[in-house]
């Protein structure tokens, strides 16, 4: 679609500024794995929220949700529960007894994902012309309808949480998508050469590690796992001089954007229709 370098574009720079305003919160969820799992957890805490004949959030259940996608095992969703406390992003009820005692989505959750989703409505928007956006931020209340609607279906999607290797070799990593982000941000009004490289000018490690909050030696691991994938390589030896990027990792993370896109604005259009006939009622 002619509108969607310019769609993504926004979205891209949107999530960056979020980055640089936030960086523990947004360092936590950059890693692929982490995003599928708190979004399938507030999902099902909105579930829960909207109909508390839905059982509530819990490892078991949160690993039923994942189940055949292989996220994470038992063990993992547990300790990732308890990470989710400790970081502020869900809340321990009262006590009242073991047993009745979930996990609760915090404010601040709620408040990021609102951000979140404005983001990428705001992208769809710019794409095709409409006003997604704006509904979700004078409606507030239509957030617990469209977040679950979109992540059982984006977080299932093997094309979201299994992209190809050269995707993965960002996202699998603290910040990782926002350093990918980044780099494919400057591919955008770049052609192709004819090795089927994109030049992006200057790209530091120091100032990457600076900007995302993440060690120099992380950072340097990364792209050089890159490199050795015939990802990305510069100038001259020892990162001197301009980057390119290879057409094939701008081509897949595009696909890979696309894919995210899409499956928000199929659930905005169920979640809009649900969420007017509960209302009607």
């Amino acid at each position: 679609m002619p509108g969607f370098w310019d769609g993504l574009a926004q979205e891209l720079q949107d999530l960056l500024t979020v980055h640089s305003s936030i960086p523990a919160e947004v360092h936590y969820l950059a890693d692929i794995r982490h995003w599928v799992l708190i979004q399938m957890a507030i999902a099902l805490h909105f579930e829960n929220q909207r109909d508390n004949r839905r059982p509530r959030l819990s490892p078991k259940l949160l690993l039923q949700a994942l189940d055949g996608t292989g996220i994470a095992s038992r063990n993992t969703v547990q300790a990732f529960l308890r990470e989710l406390t400790r970081v502020q992003f869900t809340d321990l009820p009262p006590r009242e007894t073991v047993r009745q005692r979930a996990p609760q989505v915090s404010e601040k959750s709620k408040k990021l994902m609102l951000i979140y989703l404005g983001i990428h409505l705001r992208a769809l928007d710019t794409i095709d012309g409409g006003n997604r956006s704006p509904f979700l931020s004078n409606t507030p209340m239509f957030l617990p309808y469209l977040q679950p609607c979109f992540a059982r279906r984006i977080c299932v999607s093997p094309a979201w949480y299994s992209p190809p290797a050269e995707i993965k070799c960002f996202t699998n990593s603290a910040s990782g998508s926002s350093i990918l982000h980044d780099l494919v941000l400057a591919s955008q009004h770049q052609q192709a050469d004819a090795a089927d490289r994109i030049w992006i000018g200057p790209v530091s490690t120091a100032k990457l590690s600076q900007r995302y909050q993440v060690s120099t030696a992380h950072v340097a691991r990364m792209l050089s796992k890159a490199r050795k994938l015939d990802l990305m390589g510069w100038a001259r030896p020892g990162r001197r001089g301009d980057c390119w990027l290879s057409a094939r990792l701008a081509r897949s993370y595009l696909r890979w954007q696309a894919e995210k896109l899409a499956a928000l604005s199929v659930a905005y259009s169920e979640a809009r229709a649900a969420f007017e006939a509960e209302n009607r009622a």
